[in-house]
């Protein structure tokens, strides 16, 4: 039997006992420790583990999710998106909103933010860091969500040096003009690809910015140090421009083994992290976790992509054979431990379109082979490939299913870089995915994946027009109970007519944190500590 380590606040608990207040004193001084306030109080120190994503903390260079727990703590946009997925000013004043020609937004800084450096933000700031994104040698890969910004695509093709819509009036104004109309642009303020940055540290920086210590924004929290590899140990901005932030420090510890993950937290090394899917029932029966667990729904959706370019799946028939031939309460249990729901449809119940009154998808089999039999389709094999991960459970999961009706599902398992170049070229025709929007808003959800020009690469190759006119009209649609129903609309054709794809669930999430860890919560995905908090006359803090 393993014997149970000493923890390491255990042991630095000691330590400091053992050296004496003078040490303890020194580390204070060292963090600017101001928020520990009176003498023997306990600092509020936070730690949370995730994996290493090795992507570097600048979110116009990456997209991952354990990245954007960390930057989001440094750096800011121009509004941002609650844990409760309401959108609220962050660095302007207000939300902005366009002018009656649909592409103008004038927009207002709040007065004397700063920067971690001390230097003030101003609106060339934002314009500096607008267009760094387009920029060819900055390699960003989201700038569709903002390359409707006039000017924009000529910069990403090289050919302008300098964003057209983007225009300074002074150090606080600035204003975007589209080349077309796009409502969700406004949404897109507030998340971290829109990050603003200080111009003179981030040019300085050069190809170094968001590594190490060259992470300089306006967020509660600044970089003390960050080796890119074991931690990255983020200290209270006092001069934050929105109040005092609560905790003193922050530490993302980089843990990648599951396993030891939870053991650090059961330890006592962790705070909070996330729980994996996978370890949900195992830790439902340990007695010193099963109360700590928080689950939480997400916006996303686990499914089956179909490629609606190759002939055996041309018949609608077919594809909602293939719906019906899973049992899809059977594989959340199997799969997630009972983490997830059966969908209804493509957008998750948090997001504006999805429809309450429709019916969740059947499971039928006895149907599903009366389809295949109208269809006149007998002995069928698919082809799958798919990532070594939660999605190839659910495919083998699938193929079970599928045999029971007739239906040959070959699975192999790809490198995750091979199978993302397979499913951008096209070439596959049955695969499993989770896909999940940045916000509860079906824009990026259902416009990004399965408008026509988009599907192409995605290995769908869905093209209904119908569809498609629907998801452009919600794009420029003001009204938000009207975007709302072209949504619902768009979702009944994709899903429950055309059976373009097959939802296997909407997933839930979970995370473990220690009584003592306040407003911990998630809104969708991304693990922001801007809220949390610690309550340190909590008895089984060590501080």
């Amino acid at each position: 039997m393993m014997e149970k380590s000493l923890s390491r606040r255990s042991f630095l608990k000691a330590s400091a006992a053992t050296a004496g207040g003078a040490a303890a004193a020194s580390m204070l001084a060292a963090c600017g420790g101001a928020g520990a306030a009176d003498s023997g109080s306990k600092k509020k120190v936070l730690r949370f583990a995730q994996s290493n994503a090795k992507q570097g903390l600048d979110m116009q260079k990456s997209t991952n999710s354990g990245s954007s727990s960390i930057a989001d703590c440094i750096f800011e946009s121009p509004l941002r998106w609650t844990e409760d997925n309401e959108l609220v000013p962050c660095l302007l004043k207000e939300i902005p909103t366009f002018e009656a020609d649909g592409v103008t937004l004038h927009c207002e800084l709040k007065p004397n933010i700063k920067f971690h450096d001390g230097t003030t933000l101003t609106a060339s700031d934002v314009k500096y860091s607008f267009e760094r994104m387009f920029k060819p040698e900055t390699g960003g890969k989201s700038t569709y969500m903002y390359d409707l910004i006039k000017g924009a695509k000529e910069m990403l093709a090289g050919t302008a040096t300098e964003l057209e819509g983007l225009t300074v009036e002074d150090d606080t104004h600035f204003t975007f003009v589209l080349t077309n109309p796009m409502v969700t642009f406004v949404n897109n303020l507030g998340i971290n690809y829109a990050d603003i940055f200080p111009k003179d540290a981030c040019e300085k920086a050069g190809k170094s910015w968001g590594t190490g210590t060259n992470c300089i924004g306006t967020g509660k929290y600044k970089v003390v140090s960050n080796d890119d590899t074991t931690e990255v140990v983020l200290a209270r901005f006092d001069d934050y421009h929105d109040g005092k932030p609560a905790l003193d420090e922050v530490h993302f510890q980089f843990v990648d083994d599951l396993n030891t993950k939870m053991m650090s937290f059961k330890n006592g090394d962790v705070d909070y992290c996330d729980l994996d899917a996978s370890q949900l029932q195992q830790y439902k029966s340990d007695p010193e976790v099963k109360d700590l667990i928080t689950q939480y729904p997400t916006l996303g959706v686990q499914f089956v992509n179909l490629n609606l370019s190759s002939e055996k799946l041309q018949d609608v028939r077919v594809r909602k054979a293939l719906s019906l031939a899973i049992n899809r309460d059977e594989l959340i249990q199997s799969i997630v431990g009972g983490a997830g729901t059966v969908p209804s449809g493509w957008l998750a119940p948090q997001t504006p379109g999805h429809d309450p009154n429709a019916p969740a998808f059947e499971y039928d089999p006895e149907k599903a082979k009366a389809l295949l039999a109208e269809a006149g389709v007998t002995n069928l094999e698919l082809s799958a490939k798919v990532r070594a991960n939660i999605n190839q459970k659910q495919l083998v999961a699938v193929q079970d299913y599928w045999s029971k009706i007739g239906v040959k599902l070959t699975v192999e398992t790809e490198d995750h870089g091979v199978w993302a170049q397979d499913w951008a070229d096209g070439s596959l025709e049955i695969t499993a995915v989770g896909w999940f929007p940045l916000y509860a808003d079906a824009d990026n959800h259902m416009y990004t994946y399965f408008y026509s020009e988009n599907a192409k690469g995605k290995s769908s190759f869905y093209n209904n027009p119908e569809f498609d006119a629907l998801v452009s009209q919600a794009r420029v649609e003001q009204d938000k109970q009207k975007r709302a129903d072209l949504y619902r609309q768009a979702d009944d054709i994709l899903t429950r007519q055309d059976y373009a794809t097959l939802p296997l669930y909407y997933p839930k999430n979970q995370f473990v944190a220690k009584d003592y860890v306040q407003n911990a919560k998630v809104g969708n995905l991304i693990y922001h500590m801007i809220d949390v908090d610690i309550d340190t006359t909590k008895p089984d803090y060590a501080g």
